[in-house]
């Protein structure tokens, strides 16, 4: 799944993160117990601790983030 975002100057989010791409496995339940998970995983790393400069310099500006569930190993 890949998540689509900006931040502001002061590292906070803005708006809400749009969903670019998602090819989930698994029933209607799996699938949006996923994508809830994703969304409120993101939710809880804002505000972002950042400097001025680089506030300034990625405000506003368009920011992806991939996010995989891979399948454990049975034994691991």
């Amino acid at each position: 799944m890949t998540l689509l975002f900006s931040i502001k100057r002061d590292g906070s989010l803005q708006g809400q993160p749009r969903i670019t791409h998602a090819s989930l496995k698994g029933d209607d339940a799996a699938r949006k117990a996923f994508l809830a998970e994703a969304l409120r995983g993101i939710a809880r790393c804002f505000p972002l601790a950042i400097t001025d400069g680089l506030g300034g310099a990625i405000a506003g500006r368009p920011l992806r983030l991939r996010v995989m569930n891979r399948a454990r190993e049975r034994g691991a």
